[in-house]
Order: C-alpha cells, then sequence, then structure tokens
C-alpha cells in the first residue's frame, strides 16, 4: 500500500489523462474474464508521452469454498522508449497518483489446474487524508477514491 510520504512524490493525473486510462480499459479489457490485459497491452501514449501501469501489489487470497479471490492494484507510471519498451526502473520517468483495481477470481485447485476469471477494473485516485487524534496519535493515510 502507498504511504503518504510516497504519495506527496507522485504526480496529479489530470482529466485527460483519466479519461485516456477509462477509454484504453474499455478497449483492451471488453472481455474480462480469460486475460488480465492490464499486465500485457494496456500501455498508450498521450501527447507524445508514453504510459502503461506497473503492479502496485495483490492481496491475500480469500478462500471461499469452491472459488477464491483477490485483488491486484497497479499504478499508472510514464516512461522512457528510448531506454526501455516497456515500464522498468531505469525507464519509469514518474508515478502518478491513478491506480487501478483489478478483481480476480479462481476455481480449482493445487493438484488440479485453476481457472482465473478477471472482473472489471476500477480505477481510483488516490488522496491523502488526515486523520485527527484520537486513541491513536493523528497521521495522515491514503484513501482511495473511485473515478
Amino acid at each position: 500500500m502507498v504511504k503518504p510520504e510516497e504519495l506527496k512524490t507522485y504526480k496529479n493525473a489530470g482529466m485527460d489523462i483519466l479519461k485516456e486510462v477509462k477509454d484504453r480499459i474499455n478497449q483492451v479489457c471488453s472481455n474480462y474474464d480469460e486475460h488480465n490485459n492490464l499486465e500485457d497491452g494496456f500501455g498508450f501514449e498521450l501527447n507524445g508521452v508514453s504510459y502503461d501501469v506497473i503492479e502496485d501489489g495483490s492481496s491475500e487470497w480469500t478462500d471461499e469454498g469452491k472459488y477464491q479471490f483477490q485483488d491486484i492494484t497497479y499504478q499508472l507510471v510514464s516512461f522512457d522508449k528510448s531506454i526501455s519498451g516497456y515500464p522498468c526502473d531505469k525507464s519509469i520517468t514518474d508515478k502518478f497518483d491513478l491506480f487501478i483495481n483489478l478483481p480476480v477470481t479462481r476455481s480449482g485447485s493445487y493438484f488440479t489446474d485453476y481457472n482465473y476469471s478477471y472482473g472489471r477494473p476500477v480505477v481510483y485516485i488516490a488522496e491523502i487524508e488526515h486523520v485527527p487524534e484520537k486513541v491513536i496519535p493523528a497521521h495522515d493515510e491514503v484513501k482511495m477514491i473511485e473515478k
């Protein structure tokens, strides 16, 4: 999960970037049940800048009998294609406050093949929320706001 100190260093994703991300999700994720298209093929260019997503983290699998559930979180980044054709530590130029949550469901078992299905991605903008002192000292937390 992103810490408030980290979030302060991220660029704000403007409305043009937010619109492009939503349009791109509609294009590449039209079939949600077969493939995780956020990992491969999500990238786009806007105003001469290359954008893509990197995995920020994933939740533990929640076992509910026949099905198991997990969420994968991705972060929008811009990168320099002249260094690498995909975002990596050397090519990332900026990280943004825009995150995408991808719900994953799987069935099967360790002994057989798992069958994965992917839900509709949800776009969030991260903001810092100040938590006032009550029982614990006042502090800042990152709050995800669905867009």
